[in-house]
Formats: structure tokens, sequence, C-alpha cells
């Protein structure tokens, strides 16, 4: 008789408590959450002697070289990015594991702000926001990166109207991913299935999360023209569809969806403010 074993998975060890060391310098506060393959903890910098967030593999996920890698690339990509709505890196630590320490962002991310709301936001915060990413992402662009996780869950809404767009972690040039990496509801059609991906592939993404901001409810589950469900400018409702055109050549590019978003907007709060949610 032939006896099939089949391996056991690790068991991952659980999140290590406050007060407990990450390294010489960088001491637990709290654990923030956890997913497949990382840790996220609240933590106080001696160095610094400030607050600030660390990323590091689970424990099950060490000595897996790829998960080292992603982790490293993302670490080593935020270490050279400098922009106003991107999460900042203050360091890359070797030992003794790989870390990315990032800064403290304080305020709901716009899922959390979504859920507080009656599920939608006021139309000129939706543009605030539309112009934001599109800075951000298209700063991520000119790099040579695709951010693929563009979602509400992924910004950070502060109290001083500038959003933050955080983890980098799918981040990689134009070329073809496996198909359905990232967020179901938040990637289009070729990230979906497999296929090579572009900057479209970012716009498609913004295009999701301005649809569900002003719509109250996800693309996913309510596609098509967003006048259906609610009264907005027949420009910002073109705008929308044109970005989540399935085919990547139709959609517009960065800067011209910044200008579309922007041409709607008060004058007060055009290119030179950028509020959101002040």
């Amino acid at each position: 008789m032939t006896v099939t074993v089949v391996p056991v998975p690790p068991v991952a060890a659980p999140p290590i408590g406050p007060g407990a060391s990450l390294s010489a310098s960088l001491e637990v506060v709290e654990h923030i959450s956890r997913n497949q393959v990382l840790d996220v903890y609240d933590a106080w910098s001696r160095e610094r002697d400030c607050r600030c967030v660390v990323k590091l593999l689970r424990p099950d996920s060490r000595g897996v070289d790829r998960r080292e890698r992603r982790l490293r690339y993302e670490g080593e990509l935020l270490m050279r990015l400098r922009h106003p709505h991107l999460v900042s890196a203050y360091e890359l630590v070797d030992e003794p594991q790989t870390m990315i320490v990032l800064e403290t962002l304080t305020g709901l991310t716009l899922d959390a702000l979504l859920e507080d709301l009656p599920r939608r936001l006021p139309l000129h915060d939706v543009l605030g926001l539309g112009v934001q990413l599109c800075s951000a992402v298209g700063y991520l662009h000119r790099q040579g990166v695709l951010h693929l996780d563009v979602k509400p869950g992924n910004i950070v809404c502060p109290e001083t109207g500038q959003i933050k767009l955080i983890d980098l972690s799918l981040a990689r040039p134009p070329g073809r991913v496996r198909a359905g990496l990232g967020t179901r509801g938040y990637r289009p059609p070729e990230q979906e299935e497999g296929g090579v991906v572009s900057p479209a592939a970012d716009v498609w993404a913004i295009g999701a999360v301005l649809f569900e901001a002003a719509a109250g409810r996800p693309y996913s589950e309510s596609p098509g023209d967003l006048r259906s469900v609610r009264r907005v400018p027949a420009a910002f409702a073109h705008a929308l569809a044109a970005c989540l055109d399935p085919e990547p050549l139709a959609r517009p590019d960065i800067a011209g969806l910044a200008d579309a978003l922007d041409d709607l907007l008060p004058t007060d709060l055009q290119r030179r403010s950028r509020r959101f949610c002040a």
C-alpha cells in the first residue's frame, strides 16, 4: 500500500508583544497587522526618539528567498522615493532580519473613512483625492514603477488633507505578471488574467477607487455609468468610464486624468492646493 504524506505547513509563531526588541534600536509598542507574508509593528525608535512603523516577514516566511527579495526590493524602492503623497521610509535594516522602518501616519484609511461616512464622499473631496492619487502614481511611473495595488485600504487620509499612498509590496516595472496579482475589485482585466501590465493598470485602479468614493459602493458590485447611482457632472462620469475601459490603450494617461479632475475642482482647490478631507 502506498502512503501519501501531505506536508504540513509551518505554524507561524504569534506576533511578539510590547516591550520586545526588533533590533538594537527598535522596541515593539504594539502589533498592528499580519497578512500571509508580513507582520507590521508600531515601534519606538531609540535612534530617532520617536514612534515608527516596522514591516518585516512573519517568522514562517523568513528564509524564503523570493519573499526576502520582495521585501528588500520594496525597502530599497521606498528609500529612493520622495513624494508628499507617498509613505516615507527611514531605513532598511539588515540585522537581525530584513525590516523596513517607515514613518507613522495618523488618520483613517479611505476604506475606514467610507465606513464612517454614508459610504460616499462629497464630490470635491473625490476630485481632490483623484488629483492627489494621480500625483503620487504619476511620480511612481516616472521612476519606472507601477504600484499595482491602489485601493482604499492603501490610502491614508490624515487630518492635514494630504493623502498618503502606502504599501509598495507589489510594485514593479511594467511587464507580465502572474494572474490574480493585487486585490480583487481594484485590478484591471489584464492584471486579473496575468497579462502584460503598463501604467494603464494603475489608471484603472484609480478609476475604481474614485467610483467607490463617489458611488458609495465598489465598482465590482455596481459596474456601469456612475450617473445611474449619483448625480455628478457628465465630464467626471466620462473620465471614470474611460479609466475603467477594459482596453488599456483606451484609458487616459495619468497626466490627462489629473487635468480632467483638476478642471472640475473649485478654483481655490485646484492644483495649487490639492487638499482632500481637510
